[in-house]
């Protein structure tokens, strides 16, 4: 491969480089934003789920009471009855006995109701909250070391990018150098080469006249 060509080669190279150094930087960026689209998203999902619970521990507390009103007011009624042949008709199988029943079990719904409000609003709201806050410094350590990481990383492509353009600008001056040096040598052997043939002009004269005069001198 000649100079020029090397040279070309290597500034290619080195573009290459850039364009790919710009890729990743580009990339990092695009990955934190994800992390906190990701963080924000499931920050207002734990929300949502909250919201959700916390409705839903009011609608459990309203039907809850609602219950209790309509059991408490057929209860009262039943208690203030005067009819003794109704009481003692609340045999095992009795409407009496039935109905009783089915009042005690409104109360118990009741009470099941109010429990469940109870553990919405006391165990779960709670404990979304809990893992809403835990996935929050998640987030934020994960950031935290994301951006650690890509400092490195950018910091050793950039003394990668500094070695690179470093080795092409001393590799640049060696190629003008020994450019330089072939110029200086083929002068030189130019220089030498008339050298030469000068000498060899000037060490032929002599010769011939000394030839010419040697040959006057046998004639008579």
């Amino acid at each position: 491969m000649t100079s020029p060509a090397k040279f070309r080669k290597e500034k290619e190279i080195i573009a290459e480089y850039e364009t790919q150094v710009k890729e990743i930087r580009a990339q990092l960026v695009e990955q934190l934003k994800c992390l906190d689209q990701q963080c924000e998203l499931r920050v207002q999902l734990l929300q949502d789920l909250q919201d959700f619970f916390r409705k839903k521990a009011e609608i459990e507390m309203d039907y809850s009471r609602n219950l209790e009103k309509l059991a408490e007011r057929f209860l009262a009624k039943t208690r203030s009855t005067k009819d003794h042949q109704f009481k003692k008709e609340q045999t095992v199988l009795s409407p009496v006995t039935c109905w009783n029943l089915l009042l005690s079990q409104v109360k118990r719904e009741s009470r099941d109701h109010a429990t469940l409000s109870d553990l919405y609003l006391n165990n779960i709201i709670p404990r979304f909250a809990q893992v809403s806050e835990d996935s929050g410094r998640l987030f934020k350590k994960s950031k935290e070391v994301g951006l650690q990481l890509q400092e490195d990383m950018m910091k050793v492509l950039n003394e990668l990018y500094t070695v690179m353009k470093t080795y092409h600008m001393y590799n640049t001056d060696s190629m003008n150098a020994e450019s330089k040096l072939k110029d200086a040598e083929k002068q030189e052997e130019k220089q030498m080469s008339r050298s030469v043939r000068q000498e060899d002009r000037q060490s032929s004269t002599p010769h011939h006249l000394t030839t010419s005069q040697d040959r006057g001198e046998a004639w008579p």
